[in-house]
């Protein structure tokens, strides 16, 4: 099958790729006789591998890993980051390991002639380096995977500005590259986004320079306005048959969405909770979405005068409904779940009860430990059920999906729909009615509920009224599981409303990972560089200059998000 060759062929060539950067004396040591001389690879088959591994990545951390969690789509109520107190992250060490690869790739492109290779290697390259300075700062950028290039030297570390203004610049030659209509040795099984169509690729390096002069407009207005407005008159993703998504289609666990507990431990899908900061706000909107990804709690709680308790007593369940005395509450250090008082419930020392009686979520940061107890699971465990939270739903427990509801979204036609809305609210577009309508119907189609598009475009607090907030709201509802993008929306704009919780490590979010100890050890130097760019707020101060707390370049002297 295509996604097992594809990680063969990873295993097989990281090896070979990974001895660049050795001294000469130990290439010779540490040569690899199964690996790939990188003059000889294939470069479809390394693009194939790079594409796989981003997609999967992106959604393992967007879905149930720290993005996802920091986004308040989900929080886990075991082995949980639920309290943003964020270290190194996964992304330096997979991003530059498949950077490796694809540079490989690039330079084969190069070598031999082929335009669709370069075009889509810089695409690649591009998201790659992306991902690492928008949650790192500044990093190795135009010194990085040079090996012994550099004569001895170690990297140094490009500015964040530089970064972002040479992927971009990477992306514009990349859709220059993808004009043509003949392209030679494109194999286009191995496209697993898209099937070797370079004008699905064109139209994607726009709408990701797109994506990354938006991420600009906070802190370069007129630039960010420049590159947007030029940006919007070239070809960008035009239906949701243009989206770069790759599909779970499940049977075994590298084909299946991350957390499943059919080839692990069933645990695994257990702990992976909604949270209630999307919960409450899909039920304010009455979003149908809601059905979809998460299943109605299996006990509902309900509290009621004494005499309403089935036999008595303080506490019963009966017919699947626990009911609880409300004379208990106050003697008992109870408080009903309220998004609007539940961090001060928690900081007064109460125990939270929630009461909804379909979809029960998990808020954000409740508990100085796993909370597995929560909602007054008295027999819970970690790692063990609860059954007065929600789960997810099946769909994401599920053995084989096909890839019909479960795929891996790193750019959906939803996000190209709101960045046209955005940019038009901003006096940098047109049409901000229509693009944002347009958003929530890609959206809802994606996940099977195009019928009910109509009817929830009128609903309070859906219905558009003009503003940038409910653009991003919806932004970051449609963006459901791929964390990165939703949480750097926020950081960028303050939208949507997203508070740390009452036990959270500080009272405001983060604003990036910190440096992985490997790099500090071994590009002492340079990564000291890199950290004394970073600016140190009030919530940094307890940590060294490489705080998750200090501001990198793109959020130095702006007002979001905080």
């Amino acid at each position: 099958m295509k996604f097992i060759k594809n990680i063969v062929i990873l295993f097989l060539l990281i090896p070979t790729l990974l001895i660049v950067s050795c001294d000469s004396n130990l290439v010779e040591i540490n040569e690899n006789p199964n690996g790939i001389e990188p003059n000889l690879a294939d470069p479809n088959l390394l693009m194939s591998t790079v594409m796989t591994a981003l997609a999967t990545s992106t959604t393992s951390r967007g879905y149930a890993g720290d993005t996802g969690a920091a986004s308040q789509f989900i929080q886990k109520d075991s082995w949980s980051d639920n309290r943003y107190d964020w270290a190194t992250g996964s992304i330096w060490s997979t991003n530059y390991n498949l950077l490796r690869t694809n540079k490989v790739a690039n330079e084969q492109a190069v070598a031999l002639g082929l335009d669709f290779h370069e075009g889509v290697t810089l695409i690649l390259k591009s998201m790659l380096f992306g991902n690492l300075t928008d949650y790192y700062g500044d990093i190795p950028y135009s010194d990085a995977l040079h090996g012994n290039n550099l004569n001895g030297e170690k990297p140094a570390y490009d500015t964040q500005e530089a970064v972002y203004k040479g992927i971009i610049a990477d992306l514009e030659t990349a859709s220059t590259l993808l004009e043509g209509s003949n392209f030679e040795n494109v194999d286009a099984s191995q496209d697993v986004f898209y099937a070797g169509d370079a004008s699905k690729w064109q139209k994607l390096a726009n709408s990701l320079a797109l994506r990354y002069y938006m991420r600009l407009s906070e802190k370069l207005p007129s630039f960010s306005q420049d590159g947007v407005t030029k940006t919007l008159l070239k070809p960008l993703i035009s239906s949701i048959d243009n989206e770069l998504s790759l599909s779970y289609i499940g049977g075994i666990t590298s084909q299946s969405w991350p957390e499943s507990g059919q080839f692990g431990s069933a645990s695994e899908f257990y702990r992976v909770k909604p949270c209630t900061t999307i919960t409450d706000k899909l039920k304010e909107f009455n979003d149908p979405r809601i059905a979809v990804w998460f299943a109605p709690v299996a006990t509902p709680t309900k509290v009621v005068p004494a005499d309403e308790i089935p036999g008595g007593g303080d506490i019963a369940e009966q017919d699947g409904i626990r009911y609880i005395n409300e004379d208990t509450l106050e003697e008992n250090g109870y408080a009903i779940y309220s998004s609007n008082t539940y961090a001060a419930d928690i900081e007064a020392g109460k125990t939270l009860i929630d009461t909804s009686s379909v979809y029960v979520g998990l808020p954000v940061a409740v508990s100085n430990a796993d909370p597995y107890t929560y909602n007054l699971n008295t027999e819970g465990s970690r790692g063990g059920t609860n059954s007065y939270v929600s789960r997810m739903n099946e769909v994401f427990n599920l053995k084989e999906d096909g890839g019909n509801l479960l795929k891996a979204r790193l750019f959906s036609y939803a996000e190209i729909s709101f960045l046209k809305a955005e940019a038009a609210v901003r006096g940098w577009g047109s049409d901000a009615e229509t693009n944002y309508l347009e958003g929530i119907k890609a959206s809802l189609e994606v996940w099977g509920l195009a019928d009910n598009y109509n009817e929830y475009i009128t609903n309070s607090g859906v219905a558009f009224d003009g503003s940038l907030e409910i653009i991003m709201q919806q932004k970051w509802i449609a963006n459901m599981f791929n964390g990165d993008e939703a949480y750097l929306d926020w950081r960028r704009t303050g939208f949507p409303s997203l508070n740390a919780g009452p036990l959270a490590r500080e009272d405001v979010m983060p604003l990036r990972f910190v440096y992985p100890s490997d790099e500090i050890n071994n590009n002492t130097s340079n990564n000291a560089v890199g950290v004394a760019s970073l600016e140190e707020t009030p919530y940094s101060n307890t940590d060294s200059n490489d705080s998750p707390y200090a501001k990198p370049w793109i959020v130095q002297d702006v007002t979001k998000p905080w």
